[in-house]
């Protein structure tokens, strides 16, 4: 019967709750605001920019002028800010471009309250290049867009809409439409189409906007406009990437097959660098091929830095260099690998001990009994948080102000979050606090103790730590002494620039 209502509720879980928390995450992005890093950091002037959107929707970004008549719309992905495109920006800067980067509808400090791949976000670039065309510094001719994950779709799509694009580079380009997805090839490929479809019905009725077409159809609309593909990895994205280069009459494609999602100038930074500035420098009319080489962050900043206490200057490199994480199936997955573990641990120490299953009283409570261990269990789950909590304080030293609390409807759980950057062995101390004080520890005391109701909450509690295992499995590879910051989505953190 446990393994019967064990597989029900990995079934409700995965199947039903899974897609109305992804849904709801993608339509309402948690907003990661830009601090503590302007181009200034670059060592260039810029201009603090706010873009009015055709509906109205205000959209905060940074211009740095061109030097070579030519310019660049960088466009970020989901739940991040402009931020996520700075390696892209300060590879342009370099060779005289200038940039264009805005936090997209409804992220960072733009204005808007629903997120969608929709002709809205289409028109936000179109208004961002309303306003380049109308720069003295910027040639009518030499105006590109270059678009991150679901800003490529944005990118790729404004494009197709007007000739005033006369390039478009495009990195893990996300799918617009179930029609951009390979074929599936096995069982649990259908079955992952079938929640595709689900979660884009979900998102239509979330977003209220009309999603857009297939890319592989508005990329024919193209012509023969210079297209730079950029795929990362070897499983769908690639396949996809793959597609779209032969839908388009002139396409580069660039395979990054050890690379995360988004994550290729990671690992190749010096080659991805010169292969973006050569397309635009093949693709755009410029006046001059001018290129420079950064100076060294300013004086001023340097001693500035030198005088924060630890908790700000651990707030000092906001730049992502990549994420550890790992997704929500593989977290899932991760809690039930506790069951074993749990088994080993308390189950049969207590049974060779004292002669009988712990889990045997369990099933002897009253009523009033499992009502009581199902509301500790509640409570300890709470408790649960506030550890993290505690850990992101004590071992993080993260001022109270940035911790915050909430509950997830979609994940009917409550979480604590930190607002700021913390050391990579702070966190993963943070990260493994609850499992140790609610469910290794108490669990063993139970098993010395003869205390079988001890160790089955903390078998739960174990449970409940998967997820956290997950994360530690995550970052495993992350230095200690780097500088990390709590994803404000995802189980895991983002790794800042050193």
């Amino acid at each position: 019967m446990f393994i019967l209502e064990l597989l029900v509720f990995v079934f409700i879980m995965y199947f039903v709750i899974r897609p109305f928390y992804v849904v709801y995450l993608f339509v309402r992005p948690p907003r990661l605001r830009v601090a503590f890093f302007t181009p200034t950091n670059l060592g260039v002037t810029y201009e603090d920019i706010t873009l009015t959107s055709q509906d109205g929707v205000a959209l905060a970004g940074w211009y740095i002028p061109s030097r070579n008549t030519a310019a660049v719309i960088l466009l970020h992905g989901h739940s991040g800010n402009r931020l996520g495109v700075v390696h892209h920006a300060e590879a342009l800067v370099q060779a005289g471009y200038g940039v264009l980067m805005f936090d997209l509808r409804a992220h960072g400090s733009s204005g808007g309250r629903r997120f969608a791949t929709s002709q809205a976000g289409v028109d936000d670039v179109l208004t961002a290049v309303a306003y380049l065309s109308k720069r003295p510094d910027v040639n009518q001719a030499g105006i590109g867009v270059m678009g991150v994950s679901v800003g490529g779709v944005f990118a790729l799509h404004a494009a197709a809409q007007t000739v005033a694009i006369r390039a478009v580079a495009v990195d893990g380009i996300s799918p617009a439409a179930l029609a951009d997805l390979p074929a599936p090839a096995s069982l649990w490929g259908r079955v992952n189409v079938w929640q595709q479809r689900l979660m884009a019905q979900l998102a239509r009725r979330f977003a209220r906007q009309t999603p857009l077409p297939p890319n592989r159809q508005v990329v024919r609309k193209l012509g023969k406009r210079p297209l730079f593909l950029i795929a990362t990895g070897t499983g769908g994205e690639a396949a996809m990437l793959t597609q779209l280069a032969a839908a388009a009459e002139t396409a580069e494609l660039w395979p990054i097959p050890e690379a995360r999602h988004a994550q290729g100038w990671h690992e190749r930074p010096d080659e991805y660098s010169h292969r973006l500035v050569t397309f635009f420098d093949g693709a755009l009319a410029r006046q001059d091929n001018t290129r420079i080489s950064l100076p060294a962050a300013p004086a001023a900043a340097v001693e500035a830095a030198e005088v924060k206490d630890e908790a700000t200057a651990a707030a000092t490199p906001a730049a992502i260099d990549y994420e550890a994480t790992i997704s929500m199936t593989g977290a899932n997955f991760a809690a039930f690998l506790m069951v074993p573990l749990a088994f080993g641990l308390f189950w049969w120490p207590f049974y060779w001990l004292w002669g009988i299953w712990p889990f045997v009283p369990f099933f002897e409570l009253s009523l009033g009994g499992t009502l009581t261990l199902l509301l500790v269990f509640a409570l300890s789950i709470v408790g649960h948080e506030l550890l993290h909590a505690v850990g992101f304080w004590l071992v993080g030293r993260a001022p109270l102000n940035q911790i915050r609390f909430g509950f997830s409807w979609a994940g009917l759980a409550p979480f604590a979050h930190c607002g700021v950057p913390l050391r990579a062995s702070a966190y993963r101390l943070t990260v493994l606090l609850p499992g140790l004080v609610l469910g290794i520890i108490p669990g063993l005391l139970g098993v010395a103790m003869q205390r079988p109701l001890l160790v089955m909450w903390s078998t739960l509690m174990l449970l409940a730590a998967g997820g956290d295992a997950a994360v530690l499995w995550a970052v495993r590879q992350v230095p200690g002494s780097r500088w990390v910051q709590d994803h404000p989505r995802k189980p895991g953190c983002q790794v800042l620039v050193e």
